[in-house]
């Protein structure tokens, strides 16, 4: 009956609010709640008396199990870890990775982005391929925690994927070495044509906005005509890094973004602040592989008419998620609010679509992905780089004009 119990301070903070998971509460189930609870109780507590093999109820790794699905059944991004399992993924981190964001979709984990300079990326990974074996092991139905312990290992350790094109339907068994994990790799300004320059942001955190606040600070000097901000396979980062960033484009005061929770008095809403500004004409390229607090940033420029938009629709990924550790040490990881842009719709499912849509074929962007987006060759290679790559002509074109 102890399991019950705890099985019932579980499910009990699943009915409720969901605060920091430091924050003091005081946790009430609904009367609906507990009418559930009860069922669930006397299913137990009636297996437990009259099953013929009453040592095979396991209530506390059945319930474990049932709770789990139960969460994972309401969200995808949502799940329900032991206590050992989240005492693991504290302190017993893989020193290395293949650098790839993901998602689950239909019970299958779907690429978002691989990172610059990954083996994700040189593998030629590309938003919505999906990774359906790891070692030969199926990834179907597979957990985050899941996957993450799979992908990650010693640094050179080796790795096999099979991974589906949702396009074409084709399969790719690829092996790939792990590497460290790091920051993105360094990205200067580039002078293109007429002055217009270009300049790749890879993600969203601390150092890359610190590195982009620097190159703005050199095109306003240089008196730019015009400036390119690469965003493709961009997977965001930090949401707090946003706001300094869009901050450098948008005059003082201007709406970036909010956190829409379910209770509206816990909305939080950010604008840009006072400090120095870029106020060159601008075109953000995006892809399928721009998400989360990368299209959080992009919206934040569309939406204040800002910068025009090239490239195809963004990923579509945009929540904040929360850990909250329960009574018997286990932690349940879920989104607690939506990023919503100044024009008050969410990115969650929707993405963000480009003022100028010009499409690739698939292959042509996994071979533009492959090599690097901003790894092009200007000064021997500039008819070729154009001709290649379509969004980067077209956001020449419109700052030419």
């Amino acid at each position: 009956m102890r399991h019950v119990l705890t099985m019932l301070g579980c499910l009990a903070a699943i009915a409720a609010p969901v605060h920091a998971a430091d924050e003091p509460r005081v946790i009430t189930p609904t009367l609906s709640s507990f009418e559930t609870l009860s069922r669930f109780t006397e299913l137990l507590d009636t297996m437990q008396k009259s099953y013929v093999q009453p040592s095979r109820v396991n209530t506390e790794w059945y319930t474990t199990v049932a709770l789990r699905a139960f969460v994972r059944s309401i969200d995808p991004e949502a799940d329900l870890l032991t206590p050992e399992e989240a005492a693991s993924t504290e302190s017993n981190a893989a020193p290395a990775d293949i650098g790839v964001t993901f998602v689950i979709r239909g019970g299958i984990p779907t690429v978002v982005s691989p990172s610059d300079g990954s083996p994700a990326q040189r593998a030629g990974l590309l938003a919505g391929d999906q990774i359906i074996a790891i070692n030969n092991s199926s990834t179907l139905l597979a957990r985050r925690y899941e996957m993450e312990r799979l992908l990650g290992g010693p640094v050179d350790s080796a790795v096999s994927l099979r991974v589906v094109d949702p396009i074409s339907g084709s399969i790719r068994d690829l092996h790939l070495h792990r590497a460290a994990r790091g920051s993105s790799p360094v990205t200067t300004l580039r002078i293109l044509d007429k002055g217009v320059v270009y300049y790749r942001l890879a993600e969203f955190s601390k150092e890359t906005v610190e590195n982009l606040r620097t190159a703005m600070t050199l095109a306003r000097g240089e008196h730019v005509a015009g400036i390119i901000l690469d965003l493709r396979n961009n997977p965001g980062g930090m949401f707090l890094a946003v706001q300094p960033a869009a901050s450098i484009f948008l005059p003082k005061g201007a709406e970036i973004a909010s956190l829409e929770y379910a209770v509206p008095a816990l909305h939080t809403g950010f604008v840009s602040d006072d400090g120095a500004k870029t106020m060159t004409p601008i075109v953000v390229l995006v892809n399928g592989s721009t998400a989360a607090e990368a299209e959080v940033f992009a919206a934040a420029l569309q939406d204040n008419h800002r910068a025009q938009i090239v490239g195809s629709k963004t990923f579509g990924r945009g929540f904040l998620a929360m850990s909250t550790r329960l009574a018997n040490g286990s932690v349940l990881v879920m989104p607690t609010a939506y990023y919503m842009r100044p024009s008050k719709q969410i990115l969650q499912d929707k993405g963000l679509v480009p003022d100028v849509i010009v499409e690739l074929p698939r292959e042509t962007e996994r071979s533009l992905a492959l090599a690097g987006f901003g790894a092009f060759d200007w000064r021997n290679a500039k008819a070729e780089v154009l001709a290649t790559d379509l969004p980067l002509a077209k956001a020449l074109s419109l700052l030419a004009k």
